[in-house]
Parts: structure tokens; sequence; C-alpha cells
């Protein structure tokens, strides 16, 4: 393919559309802009006061980070060609920039990169505004920590009406029996070795559940997206609009620590509501166990 213009590469949002297929209801993708097609690009000029330029390019692909706030608004030309069409090129010859942005390697202090930076090229000095990516995305990061503590807070809630439960049923359990304790403490059973029967019923319980939800938990997070696209198909809703969300799909992230503590506190929780119904059995004289037998 021959450029007739300056290339451009679009963020896909930019040229993608949604279409429903009225014969079949199928929502597809539909691109206004293909690579070969002209596209003009207005922009203001970098001078003062600013004034808006237009040029001509060539679309010659699409770029794709999955994140939509940037592939709706992005799109990528040389440099040089920029410059020329923002009038960045001062009568020295010598072209300027607006903005410079910088990746730092995996694993790398993202806060202590910006303190250096910070130190080298000191705001009332310099005019320059030194930004990590936090900053950029406040906002979001922001609402997302709020939604994690709501999220935190039913947690707690369920978790809560979850240990209420488990301590209704084992009480039902020691009632139920009582005459199976008398019969055990009146052929010498201890009272902590009945005691230590409904704790070892208690983390049992504990353990199965919690196995039992991360198993399923871990299932659920693995296939989110495409349990999302049956919802989507069975209400004609779409469940994650990459508009409002930022990004094309839901993202995921296991944290194996969080779910070591998840599972961990699960079975303490099971224990804990044990322990009362536990002192209770144990406490039982077998003549009070046996009197109404």
């Amino acid at each position: 393919m021959q450029e007739q213009h300056p290339g451009i590469i679009l963020g896909v949002a930019l040229s993608n559309r949604k279409f429903r297929d009225p014969e079949t209801d199928e929502i597809r993708d539909v691109f206004i802009d293909r690579p070969g097609d002209d596209v003009q690009i207005t922009l203001p000029t970098a001078g003062a006061p600013p004034r808006p330029v237009s040029g001509l390019f060539t679309v010659v692909d699409y770029y794709e980070s999955k994140m939509h706030e940037y592939d709706s608004t992005l799109a990528f030309v040389k440099l040089s060609e920029l410059q020329k069409l923002r009038q960045m090129i001062g009568p020295d010859g010598r072209a300027a920039v607006s903005s410079i942005q910088i990746k730092l390697k995996p694993g790398a202090d993202v806060d202590e990169a910006q303190r250096k930076l910070l130190a080298a090229y000191p705001p009332d000095i310099y005019p320059y505004q030194i930004q990590t990516w936090k900053d950029v995305q406040r906002p979001l990061l922001a609402a997302v920590q709020m939604e994690i503590t709501i999220l935190n807070i039913l947690l707690f809630m369920i978790i809560a009406v979850a240990g209420f439960g488990i301590l209704a049923t084992f009480f039902m359990i020691v009632v139920e029996k009582t005459r199976d304790i008398g019969i055990m403490k009146a052929l010498g059973a201890p009272s902590s070795g009945v005691m230590s029967i409904f704790l070892a019923y208690g983390l049992s319980l504990g353990i199965v559940g919690s196995g039992a939800g991360i198993v399923i938990g871990l299932l659920f997070v693995r296939y989110i997206n495409e349990i999302a696209d049956l919802i989507e198909m069975a209400s004609g809703r779409e469940v994650f609009d990459p508009t409002i969300y930022y990004f094309s799909e839901i993202p995921t992230i296991v944290e194996p620590w969080t779910v070591a503590w998840i599972a961990i506190g699960a079975m303490l929780i099971a224990v804990s509501a044990s322990v009362l119904p536990a002192r209770h059995a144990a406490r039982l004289h077998p003549v009070e166990a046996l009197r109404y037998e």
C-alpha cells in the first residue's frame, strides 16, 4: 500500500462503531476509517495565540491498548510531521516537544523516579509538570478505591451473617445430639474430648467451605468475560460498557496472598462460631443430658 500522505495510526476505538444487525440482532464492529483511507486532522498551533491548522494523513494501521480511554483518544503520527503541522520548529531549525513520557522497567518504583526527577528539575525553577500515571488517573483510582471499600464492608456483613448461621447450626446440632453427648460423658468421655469433636467439625466445615469457595471463585474470575457475554446474550443489555469503565473487557488480577488470608479467615470464622456450642456441649452433665430420655 502506498501512502498518499504522512501515515497515521489510529486508536481502534476512534474508527470502531457498534452496529446492531436488524436481521440477526447481532452486534458487530464496523470500521469507518480503514487502512488506506485519508483523514483530515485539525490541531491548534503551538504559538501564541494558537490557531487551528489542518493536515491530511493516510491511515496505515490501528492501535489497541485494551484501555478504552486511550484507544478512543490517541492517534500516532511521525513526530517531525506533527511538529511541522503545529509549527513547533523555531527560526533556528530546532524542534520542540510539549511532553515526554518515560516507561520504567517492570518492578521499578514509580514514586522514587518521580522524586528524583523533581529533585533534578524543581518546579519553582523549571516550568515542568512531572506526573506519574497515578497522578493522571487519580479520579479513576479514587473511584476504584471507594468501590473496594464498599465491597469490603459488604463482604464483612456477609461473613457476619454466615458466622451467625454456623453458630445457630451448631447449637441445633448440640440440641439434637444431647442424648449422644450424655452417653459419651456417662462412659467417661472428658469434656475436652467432647469439645474437640465440635471444634474439629467446625474446622472441617471451614476447610470444605473455603476450598469450594476458592475453586468456584477462581473459575468465575477466569471466565468472567465469557460469563458477562452470556448475561448480555440472555438479557440483551451490555454488562460492561467500555466507555464507562475505560477498559475493553473486565480486568482481573488474582493475588495469592489475598486468596490465602480469605481462606484462613473463613476457617477461623467457622471454628470461632463453633466454640460456644462446643463449650455448651462440653459442660453438659450426663444426668441432665439423659433426663428426658
